[in-house]
């Protein structure tokens, strides 16, 4: 996840299309037919529904054989894989994975991009997501290392920011409440996220963030994989959190609904523009599309500061369109 940059002028819109919000557009129930938060923020059922975003079954095969060089460093560099046999023990100077390490971690980089794979289709499942989505997300933003990068702000599988625990602190009210007892000792918030005060919004973001971090000195690798799996979890909520948000954006920027400008298709390409790049991107870029009737004239219309946003989809759809 991104949003690292924002300006100030951003952050606000943020903060103003998040208070903004009522209870009806935080809770949305799951539909009798599958149908779960994000179609219903669509707010229509798609006739049909393209591969990419089919519903999560028991059957759905999620198995994938990519090439990940980022992957490969991690395992060499954590001595889950032994790099002896190559120069430089598979790793340069700067960390990366040399040509050999590439090769020698090819097998391993296959077993561990499908690692969460049982994981990803029960959340998936149980949050009505597409979880070929949910896996291409994971691809992109940290290739399936579950450790935190603590100075960069990027924690868990899909390298969640601060920005990403305001996102889903503030339209993911169970979840709130969840991460409010955990700070409280069994007690409830009565406050809405964005209501309260700076010092204790810091303090529930820290604690999703912690939830999220598999950083274990003592484990195999320096990582604990069911951290792990709790990062899949926080990370479909997430998404949940970003179809909601989304759906407020558009209808601020245009006055109209998602399904009344945009293919389901396209809709989540701008969901998932606005979990990389944050609010205050996308509401730009819809304000100054004026009449958005897809994705491309949207993704035109980012402003230098949001541009990644229109790359961000590309290897989304990458890792799900080979």
């Amino acid at each position: 996840m991104a949003s690292r940059a924002w300006s100030s002028i951003i952050r606000f819109l943020l903060v103003v299309l998040t208070v903004m919000t009522t209870a009806s557009w935080n809770v949305l129930p799951v539909k009798a037919d599958g149908g779960g938060t994000c179609q219903i923020a669509y707010g229509l059922t798609p006739t049909s529904i393209p591969d990419w975003l089919m519903p999560a079954e028991e059957n759905t095969d999620l198995i994938t054989a990519n090439r990940y060089d980022i992957l490969a460093a991690k395992l060499l560099s954590s001595g889950l894989l032994d790099g002896s046999t190559c120069p430089a023990n598979g790793l340069n100077p700067d960390g990366s994975a040399n040509g050999c390490g590439i090769e020698l971690a090819t097998d391993q980089v296959k077993i561990w991009q499908n690692r969460y794979d049982p994981t990803i289709l029960s959340y998936s499942q149980s949050n009505a997501l597409p979880p070929k989505v949910v896996k291409a997300v994971i691809a992109v933003e940290s290739q399936f290392w579950p450790a935190a990068n603590w100075t960069r702000g990027e924690i868990g599988l899909g390298q969640m920011t601060g920005y990403g625990a305001d996102l889903v602190l503030m339209w993911r009210p169970d979840y709130y409440q969840s991460i409010c007892r955990q700070a409280f000792g069994g007690k409830s918030c009565s406050t809405q996220y964005q209501f309260l005060d700076a010092s204790t919004q810091l303090l529930l973001r820290g604690l999703v963030l912690k939830e999220i971090d598999a950083t274990c000195p003592n484990c195999a690798g320096g990582v604990d994989l069911e951290k792990g799996k709790q990062a899949v979890q926080v990370l479909t909520e997430t998404l949940n959190a970003s179809c909601l948000q989304s759906t407020r954006v558009i209808y601020l920027a245009t006055g109209k609904s998602p399904a009344a400008l945009l293919s389901f298709e396209d809709y989540w390409r701008l969901v998932l523009a606005n979990y990389h790049t944050g609010a205050g991107c996308v509401y730009q870029a819809l304000r100054k599309t004026g009449n958005p009737n897809s994705w491309n004239s949207i993704a035109a219309n980012f402003s230098s500061g949001c541009a990644s946003g229109a790359e961000y989809i590309r290897r989304i759809e990458g890792q799900i369109k080979p």
